[in-house]
């Protein structure tokens, strides 16, 4: 203090990001012997701007030591605005040991939980504002830490030191206790650990809670514990027969990385809505929700479900990868359990029992007992290994012992006579910053000797490729698969006590061992390469128990897709290529490919379910079901640069597949591009015709760095000698033009009618649309500091087919914005339906669509808002006959500041509305959107120096 004033420490004040000082403004103001500075009628805020943009005025503000302060009869303003009142608000700068938070729910009423650590630390709390119910906590999240601090216990305090915290608080073991007023009390543990430096551990999480609760009604318009009896009813619990006098919730799991991995998860819970009960806890004081939530309230009885567990599951899953010792290798490279895991999964179902459907409503109602969980399906087992390795490999593989590079004491220097000019010249620079390097320490000296004589190397020459010989390899892979399976019906639960392990539904399971022998073979690889695969895939699948399946038919049908299941199927696959010009820079992507697939054993189910029979068809190499793929292609490819490539490939079916030829070009230029496809193809087996494919083309022209593009594709019918489909495009920077052609529906209009298809199909002109957009331009004025941004989006689409149906759509937008102050966006949607009417006259299709014909007039009509002699019309005839129809308008502003963020938007859009009667009419209130969000600081700090009689607060 000096004269009746407290001087401003500057920056120092606050540990914020954008180094943002506290400032209060008192009309009188003391201080007491325990270092408390209260303030009469003052005005705080943390932005030191002359006016600033938000602040929080109050008849007294408490600056409290340790960094605490409070308001009372506090109101929190932005700019000149009021937007909320505070009587009372405390904020603490240090934690109680059991983290106390309190507050005030309609349906659970007044309410208080704690949660005390008992190993480790509490952790940052997460950043949450995606609810509209969460704005004021958002306004005031200033107030929570974003790092967290030392701290030190005296009793039940925790006091935060200045030090950041430099442990780990992943890892903690934590004690809850809430009650509820209306509800009951909870309590729990929960931990959680994941240790840093283990290699065997990733995490173990576990925890319990126990809730003594009773039924929450809602009579009378609010939640009450009495029921219509006036009694309370204590809540129970029943998980697959297990009664309890309480409700439950419980978890487990784990992630283990070695020796094998992993992972488990294992939730319970007593009934669907426990978490709806529970789940919602703090570990924060928030003030702020628990004033602003005394005010919510809830006029109907409308039961939400979000926040409700409809069904769960325990999980265990893990994989292992054999280590393999050398001498096995290659023969056995892998061997591995892909996945090795077993699941329970539980569905909710209400109860129907005789005992509940004739307790009272209200209780039915309300209960949490009403529903409850039972496992539905269970997967006792299930395994997937792959082994996999090479039998013979050609040129083998040579073994080299491993060995340390030669160390030399000095370094070895190039003769003279071979150094380079650069190198000459980095000897001169070296010798005269000699002096320099002399005074290094002898360590540095030691360090700075490198052995390099890279440049005695011999450089290898540019394009030189490795040519290798003859290269084979026999290889095999097998995937066995096991899948077990058990199905559990819930017509016949009516309680919980109903379910029953050993009471199936179905049981089911599976086996396949789908396993493949692979040869590779190469010749100068890519010059010559063929790779030959035969995979076996027996697969084998029942449902040993259907006692769930009451009819023969419905048993029968699971019993025939078991049998269709069932393969042993024996698969070749091949592949052969040559690249003649493999080494060539201009022709190395010119090829000779075959390519085939072949069902050596071929499974069919030829039986019943009475009588299951399978045939088994062996290799027939006529037959198209045999050689499922058999095709041979030739390609010359030829690319002079980037920018000059032409290709030719003809692909052709052989036998027995029906014939078919397909002729591919492609051509690449600087400035355009084309590729053509043409082919014909037997037209059945039982006849030698042949027929056309579609002939399909595309082009493309491009200039000026592709801001002037023309591109146009075509495709033709050349068995029935007729255009399929055209597309022609022009685009200019922002401009486009499209024209589209197509063999479709044409159509003939009836005045009573509308529009009538036409039986036959024609190649017609299809749509003509004109579209522009801007590329976003920003003009910027006043050293840059005032930007503003024009957009604009338009678009009219002819439909040629149906001329009515042809629209305008226009879309302007503009921005401007302030550097470092705010955003301010302005946006409209028009959208024209009836613009054919503007030009139907000079179409065959006269007064088609009735109104205003003169465009200009009809946007002149849009806003008119006067009329039959009157400046304002009341039923606004000239605007509603308009075509012209504003879809949405739009008006959005973003307020960035030093410490906190303000958005919002108002738009208008009709909306269609039904009344009681059936009634529709357009309604347009508009949507309005305000958010406010400040910047977490890391720490709140206040201080009180005395530095020569001159009292600084900071």
């Amino acid at each position: 203090f000096d004269n009746g004033r407290i001087f401003n420490a500057g920056s120092g004040a606050l540990n914020l990001p954008s180094g943002s000082t506290m400032i209060v403004a008192s009309e009188i103001f003391g201080r007491d012997s325990s270092g408390s500075v209260a303030f009469k009628n003052a005005a705080l805020t943390f932005c030191d701007d002359e006016d600033p943009h938000w602040k929080v005025k109050a008849s007294r503000i408490w600056l409290l030591p340790g960094g605490e302060f409070a308001f009372l009869n506090a109101v929190v303003y932005v700019g000149k605005f009021p937007v909320l009142y505070l009587p009372a608000f405390y904020y603490p700068k240090d934690e109680l040991l059991f983290n106390p938070a309190f507050g005030y729910d309609e349906r659970f009423g007044y309410y208080f939980q704690t949660t005390t650590y008992l190993i480790g630390r509490k952790p940052l709390q997460d950043s949450d504002t995606s609810s509209d119910d969460d704005l004021a906590a958002g306004i005031f999240n200033f107030m929570r830490p974003s790092t967290l601090k030392e701290q030190k216990r005296e009793g039940l305090v925790l006091h935060n030191l200045d030090e950041n915290f430099k442990g780990d608080a992943s890892s903690y073991l934590k004690f809850m206790a809430d009650y509820y007023a209306n509800l009951g009390f909870s309590t729990g543990l929960s931990g959680v650990y994941k240790p840093t430096s283990s290699d065997y551990i990733s995490s173990i999480e576990a925890g319990a809670q126990l809730a003594f609760t009773n039924t929450v009604f809602y009579s009378g318009g609010k939640y009450t514990p009495y029921s219509s009896d006036g009694k309370i009813e204590k809540d129970k619990s029943n998980f697959l027969g297990v009664e309890a006098p309480f409700r439950y919730s419980g978890k487990l799991s784990a992630s283990i990385k070695k020796p094998f991995s992993l992972s488990l998860s294992m939730p319970v819970y007593s009934d669907p809505f426990f978490t709806e009960d529970f789940e919602k806890r703090s570990e924060y004081l928030d003030w702020i929700n628990f004033l602003l939530g005394q005010t919510k309230t809830d006029d109907n009885d409308t039961e939400d479900t979000s926040s409700q567990t409809s069904s769960f599951e325990w999980t265990a899953n893990a994989s292992y990868s054999v280590p393999l010792p050398n001498f096995v290798k290659p023969f056995i490279s892998t061997l591995s359990i892909t996945n090795l895991s077993a699941d329970i999964s539980f569905n909710s179902k209400s109860r129907t029992d005789s005992d509940f459907s004739s307790a009272a409503v209200d209780w039915r109602t309300y209960s949490p007992e009403r529903s409850f969980f039972y496992p539905s399906q269970v997967v006792p087992f299930k395994i997937a290994a792959k082994i996999e390795g090479t039998i013979f490999k050609y040129p083998f593989e040579n073994v080299y012992e491993k060995f340390d590079p030669p160390s030399f004491p000095i370094e070895l220097e190039i003769p003279e006579d071979l150094k380079s000019q650069k190198q000459k010249e980095a000897n001169s620079q070296n010798s005269e910053t000699k002096d320099g390097t002399q005074k290094k320490s002898e360590k540095e000296k030691d360090d700075a000797l490198a052995f390099s004589i890279q440049e005695l190397a011999p450089k290898p020459k540019e394009n030189i490729i490795d040519v290798k010989g003859i290269e084979y390899k026999l290889g095999y892979s097998i995937v066995p698969q096991f899948t077990s399976q058990i199905n559990y019906n819930s017509s016949d639960l009516l309680e919980p006590s109903d379910f029953k392990w050993g009471n199936f539904y179905s049981t089911y399971y599976q086996i396949k061992i789908p396993t493949t022998i692979s040869s590779e073979l190469g010749f100068r690889n890519p010059f010559v390469y063929s790779k030959n695969d035969f995979t076996f895939n027996p697969i084998y699948q029942t449902h040993p128990n259907l006692d769930g399946y009451t009819s023969e038919s419905s048993k029968n049908s699971v019993k025939l897709s078991d049998y269709k299941a069932k393969k042993m199927d024996l698969v070749n696959d091949n592949t052969f290529s040559i690249n003649p010009f493999a080494y060539s820079d201009v022709f190395k992507d010119s090829s000779i490919a075959w390519n085939s697939s072949i069902k050596i054993i071929k499974t069919e189910f030829i039986g019943d379910a009475e009588k299951p029979e399978w045939e088994y068809a062996v290799m027939k190499l006529t037959d198209e079901e045999t050689v499922t793929s058999h095709t041979v292609s030739a390609k010359l490819a030829a690319k002079e640069s980037d920018d000059f490539s032409q290709s030719l490939t003809l692909t052709s079916n052989l036998p027995p597949q029906l014939d078919e030829y397909t002729l591919n070009a492609s051509f690449s230029f600087p400035y355009a591009s084309l590729s053509a496809e043409v082919g014909i193809k037997q037209e059945n087996e039982d006849t030698d015709n042949f027929i056309w494919n579609p002939f399909k083309q595309s082009a493309t022209l491009k200039f000026f760095s592709g801001k002037l593009l023309f591109s146009e594709s075509f495709n033709y019918e050349m068995e029935e000698k007729r255009s399929d489909s055209m597309k022609l495009s022009f685009s200019w920077n922002d401009f486009q033009l499209s024209y589209i052609m197509q063999y479709t529906t044409c159509y003939d209009f009836d005045s009573s009618e509308g529009w009538i298809a036409k039986e036959d199909k024609k190649f017609v002109p299809y749509t003509l649309s004109l579209a522009y957009s801007t590329s976003g331009k920003n003009f910027k004025y006043w050293k840059k500091r005032i930007t503003w941004a024009p957009s604009l989006t338009a678009g009219i689409v002819y439909d040629c087919v149906r001329p009515t149906n042809s629209y305008f759509r226009f879309v302007p937008s503009l921005t401007f914005k302030i550097h470092e102050a705010f955003e301010l966006s302005f946006s409209a949607e028009t959208q024209n339906n009836v613009i054919f009417r503007y030009f139907q006259r000079f179409t065959k299709y006269d007064n088609v669509i009735s109104g205003e014909e003169n465009m200009f007039v009809d946007l002149w009509n849009s806003f008119a808002f006067w009329g039959d002699g009157q400046f304002y019309d009341s039923d606004q005839l000239n605007r509603r006959s308009s075509g012209f129809k504003l879809k949405t308008l739009k008006v959005s502003i973003t307020r960035n500041l030093h410490d906190w963020d303000m958005t919002g938007s108002i738009s208008f859009k009709p909306r269609l509305v039904t009344n009681g009667s059936g009634a529709k009419t357009y309604d347009y209130h508009p949507y309005i959107t305000f958010a406010i969000s400040w910047h977490p600081m890391p720490s709140f700090k206040t201080e009180l120096i005395d530095e020569y009689g001159e009292w600084q607060l900071q």
